[in-house]
């Protein structure tokens, strides 16, 4: 077993609560300040395997799910994606958010994995999202997020996210929320 800097973890656990916060209060300005220029931000599909077609289930992974979608993105942003995803929700013009959500963002299971040779380090977490638009329209979505967070000014910043929702078909109404 590993062990990890207890002050590392304190301040992950305060970074994805900040950002959650940021997201759902939709300060989206403050928001990309925590993005790195060289962000990359992707959201895969995922896909349900037969049973008959696995033949090695000791080998079988999320990531080989996943490498099966590898070609279908919900979402492949860079930085400038991102910020014209933003700058769309705060100009009136994204329908899909009119009148904008009210979304809850619950992060968890926050875990350190490999420091990286730049000084990043990469975090797993777990996400459940909330979104409500009217008293009929809700939708919770569970995701697995692996980042990949810089050091910068004694704080992060995001270089990679992937989120890996844990379902196969979106139960809301769209994907237009940040996750």
């Amino acid at each position: 077993m590993t062990l990890v800097d207890a002050q590392l973890l304190a301040d992950l656990h305060y970074w994805y609560a900040r950002e959650a916060r940021l997201l759902d209060e939709r300060r989206y300005d403050l928001w990309l300040e925590t993005v790195d220029a060289a962000i990359r931000y992707q959201v895969p599909t995922r896909y349900f395997t037969a049973q008959a077609d696995i033949t090695d289930f000791g080998a079988w992974t999320v990531d080989r799910e996943l490498a099966q979608a590898s070609d279908v993105l919900l979402i492949d942003d860079d930085h400038a994606g991102i910020s014209k995803r933003i700058e769309r929700l705060q100009s009136g013009m994204a329908w899909a958010e009119m009148p904008p959500s009210i979304t809850r963002r619950i992060v968890s299971n926050i875990e350190p994995g490999e420091a990286q040779e730049d000084g990043g380090i990469e975090v797993f977490s777990a996400l459940l999202a909330f979104k409500s638009r009217g008293p009929d329209e809700r939708s919770f979505l569970t995701a697995q997020r692996r980042d990949l967070l810089l050091p910068a000014d004694g704080d992060f910043r995001l270089r990679r996210r992937l989120v890996i929702i844990d379902d196969t078909v979106l139960m809301g109404e769209n994907l237009s929320i940040v996750l």
